[in-house]
């Protein structure tokens, strides 16, 4: 039988097997609130191109993706903390932000540190694009106010995307009660 070997391994996996090779096995629980906001806070910080860069893109799609990028560049929306309060984030950029973190969390394992933080700013880009959150996904105001509710349960989230869920949420609501109202 060979001898595994592991240099070779990473040398020549992908990186879905790397990334299994360097799984120890261990639980979400395993990790420190302190972790958790750490990545948090790095997520915020991480250059938006460097992620959204991240995944194979082909022709047309690829094309378009940098035509958002260099857009975003130069409004100064720089990280992923620039996008999500910006004040009107281009709905493009939400647009590739949210299927990097949907891509995300279907490769991490559920409820592991890194799925946690790829779930939120899924649904932080989805609050934050508001009233055009439906251009952007399926999920009904009812699944994002479930989402949002996750979010805030969360203790290792800080005070200011706290504040920012609820501020999404009540703008979420009030687009309800207004949609209900229209329909008489």
């Amino acid at each position: 039988m060979k001898a595994f070997d592991s240099k070779a391994a990473v040398r020549e996996g992908t990186a879905a097997q790397i990334s299994q090779i360097l799984d120890m096995g261990g639980q979400a629980n395993e990790w420190k609130e302190q972790d958790l906001r750490a990545m948090l806070q790095h997520q915020f910080t991480a250059p938006l191109d460097c992620d959204l860069r991240s995944q194979e893109l082909a022709g047309g799609e690829a094309r378009s993706r940098e035509k958002t990028l260099t857009g975003a560049a130069n409004i100064r929306i720089e990280t992923f903390k620039d996008l999500l309060t910006h004040p009107v984030p281009p709905l493009e950029l939400l647009k590739l932000a949210k299927e990097f973190f949907k891509w995300r969390i279907q490769a991490c394992k559920k409820d592991s540190p890194e799925w946690r933080i790829a779930y939120l700013f899924y649904m932080l880009t989805l609050l934050a694009a508001g009233k055009h959150a439906s251009d952007l996904s399926s999920l009904s105001p009812k699944a994002l106010l479930k989402g949002a509710k996750w979010a805030l349960e969360q203790s290792w989230i800080d005070t200011q995307t706290r504040q920012f869920i609820l501020a999404a949420c009540e703008r979420l609501i009030d687009l309800v009660s207004a949609s209900r109202s229209a329909r008489g």
